[in-house]
């Protein structure tokens, strides 16, 4: 089986953060992102806010936690509301084939699923534990639809 090779397909920089607007204001202050997309998170979700920028075609993800859930994401936790801690980077996949053998490639290689979930009719995401390795997790996502390839759209270009 073949080991996964981590620079192919990379997209995003997932940073955990502790107030979404002390972490736009660090952001834009010291590295000129001023263009964000906001999403508000359903009440079941672990984030009550999502936050994406487009830079020089990598994108910046802000995850704002809703308190008191146990997540993959609270270690991450930065302590000012102006900090970002690097929590993961992501990975775009675009057929079900490489999705699979992706997966796969980092089970085989001793990495186990932190967490998968999806969006019903519009993406998959995958997170490998590659923490003790890497300082950080490795998300997988792939758009089962073109709604799903819709979803990031209208995040801005900084």
């Amino acid at each position: 089986m073949a080991i996964p090779v981590l620079p192919r397909d990379f997209f995003q920089f997932g940073y955990v953060i502790r107030d979404l607007d002390g972490a736009m204001r660090t952001m834009r202050d010291k590295f000129g992102v001023t263009k964000w997309k906001v999403s508000q998170l359903p009440e079941t979700a672990p984030g009550r806010t999502l936050a994406f920028a487009y830079v020089d075609g990598a994108m910046i993800e802000l995850v704002d936690l809703r308190p008191g859930q146990d997540t993959i994401y609270h270690a991450w936790i930065p302590e000012s509301n102006e900090g970002l801690r690097l929590h993961h980077l992501g990975y775009m996949i675009d057929e079900e084939a490489d999705w699979n053998a992706r997966i796969a490639q980092f089970e085989g290689a001793g990495f186990a699923p932190a967490l998968v979930g999806g969006i019903p009719g519009r993406m998959q995401w995958y997170y490998s534990d590659t923490v003790a390795t890497l300082g950080h997790y490795t998300e997988l996502i792939r758009f089962t639809s073109e709604a799903g390839k819709a979803y990031w759209a209208d995040v801005p270009y900084n």
